[in-house]
């Protein structure tokens, strides 16, 4: 029995700790570096390319097409689409532009959970992430120009020829792999030599495909294991994907090349094409005849209506483009009934079938550094971020920075359930010269979301000691997920049920796929530098024996992880499918002017990495797009009423559109804030009042009032502490150092997350959505004092009569405060106001 199911309460914090703390050299080397490329790398902060953002007075009234999301399916569309300079063409991307720092391949993990991340996570499952805060995974999706082509890890994999030939078999004609190859290949421009001549790839496309610049030498002997196993080395996006690889990367001279940089940019002067971001599409107009003719959307504070005179394309995501689809009307009736939505169209198909890769994190392997003269033999982080790592990058474009540590090598391989003879592959083998002991705790912890227990537990002991990790993915997984809508409200996180290993298969076939990785593990040419599995496990698998079978199940069930692949929430299908959402031209069944254009519409996941398929998706629908507007007499059309007009007209615009502030220039970056976007842990350092004072006794992972009441944590089997929403008010009083002091309460909220409030009780939005009156009870200030309220950051407003808004029920009703979440560029934040005496002030936070 391994002592690690009794670990010290003091370990977790003096690991989280250490974290924290050497995330400031890490941040300073992140600014050098951003400060190097600024001076010395203009190829890429590449600002006379860059995508201008048209502000509102010169967007026009109605548009020819309305793409939602800039994301990658919304970066091809928007090229494609603008080809013809006949049309006009609105992108509308709810984050920024892309982050300079988003070039450099070994950023990649820095990227989520920042400011160009939506952030979001699952429900909490008994089931699955386990070892993960508050027991729900963590899934990354771009918020940004580029979408996740941005955060992704930029490895190109197209699937297999059964997935397409299969979606083709359930009634969607024209989606065989013979019909969709000629998609890749005009997306595609390949860079690497052998097979640039190749019949399943081509040139001159504007995705450029490469190898990383910077191979680690484990990479080159895990490849060789792969052989040694029986496996070829080949090119698995060609005629067989059976094998091993050195990844295809969607890579441009070694550096990102994301679908804004592929796509979008080269189209961003034209004249037809506006690019608006920081605009979140509230909703999808639809008129009584149930045609889609306009979007409404929220830009910095203002809300906009722009009309569409040919099609809305909605392209937000499998996350957020049936999340919008509910918005407006178009879902399961019954669930929009139940959060307040009018059902337009009931397709109960909307938000089903949710479906990703699932894979087993924690699958790291120690191994014996064969170089004597202390050389990195796999990557480490410490290295990378030095001074040479920087000069080399900097001056010579060369060096560990364009290394992709997380996946320099894959493989396909088939477990026992799977016939090798079909070149059908189950698993993915995602194979890394690194392991989360060897970036310290930086970003890998962050990104998954592990506990610090967990962390400290498999890693402390073993920081920056040679490793690699092979992690095994489930290819085709059985299980489907569904997503909901929280409330009505745009801006709420939708709720994510991912239902990873309800199908019992899936976690058979991802145990097997692991058993594939330690038989790599045992071959001779790794045994030769004597790898062996990190000796540590899992705090909650701590009583099974290391690599069992016991052990490997309730590692994948702990350590969770997504590929950030989620698909099929809008799926495609044949109109006697009751499920499908689009037919198979991508057009939403019972809504004319209306398609969907993005992952959401795989209706079975591929094998393989989704970012080239959502591509090819993407190239597939612009031909169809124009192919059905060459003939207008088969489609509702309505043309945008007299000339085309700036949302604040200008006499001179009468002569149809012409593209504006073409000569603008980017302003000189912020350098420090545009690099500590990328940090938002270090938000925990900032001088918040009273902050000592939350209380600490709570646990650090506790589970949520809503998940399965039977089910046990890895705390020697006895259930987690619940949450209680009870705390002692920190003493309201006057700060003589401050003269804007207020003070901060600590809560948690209904879902288990911290927050700290100017009031001792802070509603929840779902509390504040349903207009609880109640809740402005909480405050009271006494009239017989003299105002105090500008001694605490309040800013005076117009007065107002109280009683006509709100009216309080306690005995003194001369102050209350009222709450709204808004939007912002910076995302969705609290504001409070408080009325007092008849006047209404503004909390400054």
């Amino acid at each position: 029995m391994s002592s690690y199911g009794h670990v010290s309460p003091l370990r977790p914090i003096i690991s989280n700790t250490r974290i924290m703390f050497s995330l400031l050299p890490g941040l300073g080397a992140m600014i050098v570096l951003r400060m190097a490329i600024h001076l010395y790398r203009p190829d890429i902060e590449d600002a006379e390319n860059r995508v201008r953002d048209n502000p509102l007075n010169n967007l026009y009234d109605c548009y020819d097409f309305i793409i939602v999301g800039g994301g990658t399916a919304g970066s091809v569309l928007a090229n494609r689409l603008s080809e013809n300079p006949q049309w006009t063409v609105l992108l509308l991307e709810a984050g920024q532009d892309e982050n300079v720092l988003a070039d450099v391949p070994s950023i990649f993990p820095v990227l989520q959970s920042s400011s160009i991340d939506w952030q979001f996570v699952t429900e909490p499952s008994n089931e699955y992430c386990l070892s993960m805060m508050d027991y729900r995974c963590k899934w990354p999706r771009g918020k940004v120009l580029g979408g996740s082509s941005v955060l992704n890890a930029m490895l190109y994999i197209r699937g297999n020829k059964r997935d397409y030939d299969y979606w083709a078999t359930i009634g969607n004609t024209g989606w065989s792999y013979k019909s969709i190859l000629p998609y890749f290949l005009k997306a595609e421009d390949m860079r690497i030599p052998a097979y640039q001549s190749d019949p399943y790839h081509a040139t001159g496309g504007p995705l450029t495909v490469e190898y990383f610049k910077f191979q680690q030498p484990i990479t080159e002997k895990i490849l060789e294991a792969g052989s040694q196993l029986g496996y070829n080395i080949l090119d698995v996006n060609g005629e067989y994907q059976t094998g091993f690889t050195r990844s295809h990367a969607t890579v441009r001279e070694g550096l990102r090349c994301s679908a804004a940089k592929a796509y979008l940019r080269p189209a961003s002067n034209r004249p037809n094409l506006h690019v608006s971001v920081h605009s979140l599409v509230e909703k999808i107009l639809i008129d009584e005849q149930k045609k889609a003719y306009g979007v409404k959307f929220m830009k910095h504070g203002q809300q906009r209506i722009v009309k569409a005179s040919k099609e809305v394309i909605l392209s937000a995501g499998a996350i957020q483009s049936p999340q919008l689809l509910m918005l407006s009307g178009i879902g399961n009736a019954e669930h929009l009934k139940e959060v307040g939505i009018y059902p337009i169209v009931n397709l109960p198909g909307v938000g089903r079938n949710l479906q990703d890769h699932i894979a087993m994190g924690g699958h790291s392997f120690l191994f014996d550094n064969p170089y004597e003269n202390g050389t990195d033999y796999c990557f480490n982080i410490k290295n990378a971020l030095s001074v040479n790592s920087l000069v080399d990058f900097a001056l010579h474009k060369s060096g560990l920075l364009y290394s992709m540590m997380e996946a320099e090598a894959m493989a396909f391989v088939n477990t026992k359930y799977q016939d090798p003879n079909e070149d059908y592959p189950d698993i993915q083998l995602f194979i890394a010269p690194t392991a989360d002991n060897l970036d310290g705790g930086w970003f890998g912890k962050r990104a998954n979301g592990l506990t610090d227990e967990t962390y400290a537990v498999l890693y402390e002991d073993i920081l920056f000691d040679s490793s690699f990790s092979i992690v095994p993915l489930l290819l085709r997984p059985k299980s489907r997920g569904y997503i909901k809508l929280r409330d009505s409200n745009p801006y709420s996180p939708p709720l994510i049920y991912p239902n990873y290993f309800s199908d019992p298969q899936d976690i058979k076939v991802l145990v097997e796929g692991a058993r594939i990785v330690q038989a790599l593990v045992e071959t001779p040419v790794l045994q030769e530098l004597k790898a062996r599995p990190n000796p540590n496990r899992n705090p909650g698998c701590a009583e099974h024996e290391l690599m069992s079978q016991e052990h490997l199940e309730c590692q994948a069930r702990h350590h969770t992880l997504t590929i950030y692949h989620p698909v099929g929430t809008c799926a495609m299908g044949p109109v006697d499918n009751a499920e499908a959402v689009v037919d198979p031209r991508l057009r939403v069944y019972g809504i004319k002017n209306l398609r969907v254009v993005d992952g959401s519409i795989m209706p079975t996941i591929v094998n393989g990495n989704t970012n080239a398929p959502i591509i090819m998706i993407a190239e597939k629908a612009s031909d169809m797009i124009k192919e059905d507007w060459s003939d207008v007499t088969n489609y509702e059309f309505t043309s945008c009423a007299g000339p085309y007009k700036r949302q604040q007209e200008d006499p001179g615009d009468s002569d149809g559109p012409k593209k504006v502030n073409l000569n603008i220039t980017h302003p000189t970056p912020n350098l420090f804030h545009e690099t500590y976007e990328l940090f938002p842990q270090l938000d925990e350092f900032e001088n918040r009042p009273n902050q000592n004072n939350f209380d600490n006794s709570k646990p650090s992972n506790p589970l949520p009032k809503d998940i399965n009441k039977n089910h046990t944590s890895n705390n020697n089997g006895q259930k987690p502490k619940q949450i209680q929403q009870s705390y002692k008010p920190t003493e309201f009083k006057e700060s003589t150092a401050n003269p804007n002091y207020i003070p901060v309460y600590p809560f948690i909220d209904d879902y288990g997350r911290q927050y700290y409030a100017p009031f001792p009780y802070w509603p929840s939005w779902n509390q504040i959505n349903k207009g609880n009156n109640n809740l402005n009870r909480n405050i009271h200030y006494s009239s017989n004092k003299k105002n105090p309220l500008k001694k605490y950051g309040l800013k005076k407003q117009k007065p107002v009569n109280s009683y006509n808004y709100l009216t309080p029920s306690y005995e003194d009703k001369d102050a209350f405060y009222e709450t709204k979440q808004i939007s912002t560029p910076e995302g969705r934040k609290c504001k409070v106001w408080l009325y007092y005496d008849g006047v209404k002030y503004e909390v400054i936070l």
